[in-house]
């Protein structure tokens, strides 16, 4: 099989992690009276038990892609994923659907690092941003769609109908074996090493920012734009799909902007601060051409740092890429476990704008701590040197000869 066909197997598995992110957002308020539960509730549907399983399957993605290889990895994700939808549309009572989301949740864990380790492989940082694309993509059209079909009365089942079908498609195109280097196993002194790593955090941070806090918005950004601004469901669904269109638009560009050293400062740090902007603008205007400024501040803001934090992870501690890129990943997988199902409340208490206030803030921060050069490690270590990334002599085992 082509390596490009190798490559769509990649990205198809990402618009599916983002089609599952998305897909409840546009009908929290359906799910509301045909279960008899409240925005809360459905925050912790949609984030808390969503994410928990993506945080607990995360860890586990190393193991098992040393295991069975990354190919099927990528294959279990995309099935595991496709069941959960499934159950969630063919669910009678509210306990099924979260078994369906703890589902959906653990195979978008596995696909979130299964995905850009084999797009780094084939296709380097170019691929690693139409794969973010690929998963903002998934997020605009579910969100989209979604909306739409509420608009003109659908079922709610209806999109997840759908959506079993979206996860499903990288089953068609996954290749029978793939020549991929080995991917290590983690092992618990390295993982100890690296949470002792300044470094490491940073690193984590900016991943709650520019992948954590887009899937926060994702979740309340329909029920936002109605309930703050008096916005026609279908109204507030088109400008969340604007939202993450733009950004599956720039994803890929921004590596193609600026190259060098100051690429990252400029598209982690001043990308997130356009982002901060975009946010704080929703939050504080109920006007819908000022909610329009903000959604393409935000598409654009969260897009641009995608692919050089994703090159970042898997530099930091060399010969570690998959096992780093799977701790920096847990970061946006936790946190909105608690702050999804906040928000919740918080609309249904008429503190919206607060909510989206205290989300700006935090993006701001993390972006003007990031308007320097990226938490990267050393150059060209051997591996046995990473395992502890406080040591810097990397005279270790490595040596053949005294």
């Amino acid at each position: 099989m082509p390596v490009q066909d190798r490559g769509l197997c990649a990205i198809l598995l990402g618009l599916g992690v983002g089609w599952g992110a998305g897909n409840v957002g546009p009908v929290a308020t359906s799910l509301t009276h045909s279960f008899g539960v409240s925005l809360a509730t459905v925050g912790l549907l949609s984030g808390t038990a969503y994410f928990a399983a993506t945080a607990v399957a995360t860890p586990f993605v190393v193991p098992l892609a040393a295991r069975a290889g990354v190919v099927r990895a990528a294959a279990i994700a995309a099935a595991v994923m496709a069941a959960g939808q499934l159950l969630f549309a063919v669910s009678p009572v509210f306990a099924a659907l979260v078994a369906a989301r703890i589902m959906v949740g653990a195979g978008a864990g596995l696909a979130l690092v299964a995905a850009p380790v084999m797009a780094r492989e084939l296709g380097g940082v170019r691929l690693l941003g139409m794969l973010g694309g690929a998963i903002t993509l998934g997020i605009a059209v579910a969100l989209g769609l979604g909306s739409g079909l509420a608009d003109a009365g659908a079922t709610w089942r209806a999109g997840f109908v759908v959506s079993t079908a979206i996860c499903a498609l990288p089953l068609l195109v996954l290749p029978r074996s793939i020549t991929m280097r080995p991917v290590p196993r983690p092992d618990r002194a390295f993982v100890m090493a690296a949470l002792r790593a300044g470094k490491l955090w940073r690193l984590v941070a900016l991943f709650v920012a520019a992948n954590g806090v887009p899937l926060i918005v994702s979740a309340w950004l329909v029920a936002f734009l109605a309930k703050e601004a008096g916005v026609r469901t279908a109204v507030a669904g088109t400008l969340a799909f604007v939202l993450f269109g733009l950004t599956t638009v720039v994803r890929p560009v921004g590596p193609r902007i600026i190259r060098g050293r100051r690429a990252f400062a400029v598209l982690a740090g001043g990308g997130l601060l356009i982002a901060a902007g975009g946010l704080a603008a929703l939050a504080a205007s109920r006007s819908i051409t000022v909610a329009s400024l903000a959604v393409v501040l935000m598409g654009a803001g969260f897009a641009l740092p995608y692919a050089v934090l994703i090159d970042a992870a898997e530099r930091l501690f060399p010969g570690k890429a998959a096992a780093t890129l799977a701790i920096a990943q847990t970061g946006p997988n936790v946190v909105p476990i608690v702050v999804i199902p906040l928000i919740g409340s918080a609309l249904s208490g008429r503190n919206g704008t607060w909510a989206f206030l205290i989300l700006a803030a935090f993006v701001a921060a993390v972006a003007v701590a990031n308007l320097r050069q990226p938490p990267e490690g050393r150059p060209g270590p051997e591996p046995s040197a990473a395992d502890d990334p406080t040591r810097r002599t990397g005279h270790s085992a490595g040596r053949s000869r005294p």
